[in-house]
Formats: structure tokens, sequence, C-alpha cells
């Protein structure tokens, strides 16, 4: 088990000090991984489902998770994670992956789970019966007939789905929790998954849930719910089947601001108790101005390739990276 981390004594300071702290829903105790009364979303949750949640709300408010998602195509699946570890001598505490780009990733996600870090897993998935490219998640697609069972629009949506669960057992069977985030910016009008609205959104997000929980069994899932950068409501499955909600936004390249308009109109929608995530970014926000201007994002997910290499200087990676708001790999506590 770890030692206390300068982020478990920082968190203390934060707490004794301020007269009026953000409110959580968990506290982190200084030999391990927090405990709380939130459970996941999941029916009968493994521990490690329950502890990395139990975290996450732990820290909204208090700091921010750094992440990070892997390319496959641009020196190897380590580039973007080499290129932070290179110039700052940190790793981010979340390995972002993509089953639509990498269909053997469980092995790189468990190794990061096993190296003290957090998973976060999404799905670029092509429209049924469209191959699993960028392309194919743009074709437009009848959403009845996904949902409809004996059509060639459900057979091919129900095997993606087992695909996607089978590699997600592969993570529960080695211990590992898992943020999985689906059908991503939710609002949006390019991917096949909000074309139709938010009705028919919700409705293939709840028959992702049914069929991920109650017939494959997956336990180790923290579902993470993610807006495009203009939330509507109507884009919401509901707080049954989420666990943490998000927005995504991609600014100019060196533009670090704290996206406090987007933070605030997520939380408009969905409360101030539940965490919201940054859950993709180009450049970095600030942390000094997501501090003063209260701009809560519980983690930010950089986006891989020129995203992060172009988007953020190696000065700003540098401030971000070793900025006692912003959490590194090393300093999380033992979610297994």
């Amino acid at each position: 088990m770890r030692a206390p981390s300068r982020l478990a004594w920082a968190l203390l300071a934060v707490v004794l000090a301020a007269p009026a702290p953000m409110p959580v829903a968990a506290q982190r105790l200084r030999t391990g991984a927090p405990q709380c009364s939130v459970d996941p979303v999941t029916p009968d949750p493994t521990p490690q489902a329950r502890k990395l949640l139990c975290y996450v709300y732990s820290q909204y408010g208090n700091h921010i998770l750094s992440g990070q998602q892997e390319s496959t195509w641009i020196g190897g699946p380590d580039y973007e994670i080499d290129h932070i570890h290179d110039n700052t001598g940190e790793h981010p505490a979340i390995r972002g992956l993509d089953f639509g780009d990498s269909k053997d990733l469980a092995p790189r996600a468990i190794a990061w789970w096993n190296a003290g870090g957090i998973p976060m897993i999404g799905y670029h998935m092509g429209a049924p019966t469209e191959p699993d490219t960028y392309d194919g998640t743009k074709t437009p697609v009848s959403i009845e007939a996904v949902l409809t069972p004996g059509t060639a629009e459900h057979r091919s949506f129900t095997d993606r789905l087992d695909q996607a669960a089978a590699m997600l057992q592969q993570l529960e069977d080695a211990g590992a929790a898992v943020i999985w985030r689906p059908f991503h910016e939710a609002g949006g009008t390019w991917f096949w998954w909000s074309m139709e609205g938010g009705a028919q959104y919700n409705r293939l997000w709840n028959f992702m849930f049914d069929r991920f929980t109650r017939v494959k069994g997956l336990n180790n899932l923290v579902w993470l719910h993610g807006y495009d950068g203009r939330p509507q409501s109507s884009f919401h499955p509901g707080k049954a089947v989420v666990d943490i909600d998000g927005a995504d936004t991609y600014a100019g390249d060196g533009d670090y601001d704290p996206q406090n308009a987007l933070y605030n109109s997520v939380r408009d929608i969905v409360g101030s108790s539940i965490p919201i995530a940054l859950h993709e970014n180009g450049p970095i926000p600030d942390p000094d101005l997501l501090r003063s201007t209260g701009t809560r994002w519980v983690l930010f997910g950089t986006w891989h390739g020129n995203h992060l290499t172009a988007g953020n200087s190696v000065s700003h990676l540098r401030k971000v990276y070793g900025h006692s708001y912003v959490v590194t790999r090393d300093e999380l506590p033992d979610l297994g």
C-alpha cells in the first residue's frame, strides 16, 4: 500500500483551511482508497468499481485527474504517454483507449491498471452494418432498425456490443475497473447515434446498459456520459444509468481557457452533485484558472496526436503535470 502522497496532504490542507469548501460525497482515506455512500449505477458492482467511483467523487471540486488518449498509429500506442513522461517526468492518471481504433486494447488497459492508473475506454462504433471507421461513425442509419430484433442492423449492433463486452470482461477478470465512455459527444449531428434526436439516443444508451449489465453481467464499469460542446437536456439517458457526466471542446492551440461556460451548461442540466468531466480536449485548461473561476471539471482527457503536441506547449505541460491541483498516476490511491 502506498504511503500518503503530496496530494493527500494537500487535500487535507484544503479541507482544514477553506471556510466554505465545495461539497463532495466522499472523503479520501490517507492510507488508501476513499470510502463513500455513492453506489455505481452498475448492478452489484465490483469492489474496484466502487472504489473508483468513490475516488472520483472525492476529487470533484478539489482536484482534476489528468488523462491522455492514446493513438495506435503514431509511433505505437505509447506515443502520447511517452511525450508527456519525457517532458514532465509524470504519467497521466487516466489512459484513454478506443475499441473502434484498437480491438486488442485489453492488455494495455490491464497493464495501465496494474501500474496504478485508470483506464477510460470509448468506442467510435461504425453505424451498424458499416465498418468501425471514422466514416462509418458518420453514416446515417435507422435507429428503429438498429433496435428491432431480426434486422441486419440489430444483428450487427448486438454483435459489436458483445465484442466490446468480451473485451471489458477481460478487464473484469483481471480485477480492473473501467470508466466506460460510449456514444460520446451526445447531441452532435456528426455521429449516427445522435442524428435522430435525444429520445432515440437515450434508447440506444439504455439498450447498451441493459445488455452489458443484465445480459452480459459486467460489474466493473463506471459509466461516463459525454455531451458535445453544446449540451442539451434531451440527450441524457437518466441518472439511473450514468455515474459521471461531461462535455468536450477543442480550443485553439495554446488556448488554456478553463471552459467555465461549458462546465456550467452541463451542471445546469445534471445538477451540482454528480461529477462533471472534460472528457475530450485539445489544450489543457490552466489549473490556476480552473481554481480561480470555480470550474470544477473532475478530469480532462487530452486527445491524441497534434491535439497534445501542438495544442499544448512543453512549458504548459510541465506546469499542468507539476501542479498541486492536478492528479498524476503516482498520486492515485490503491483502487484494486
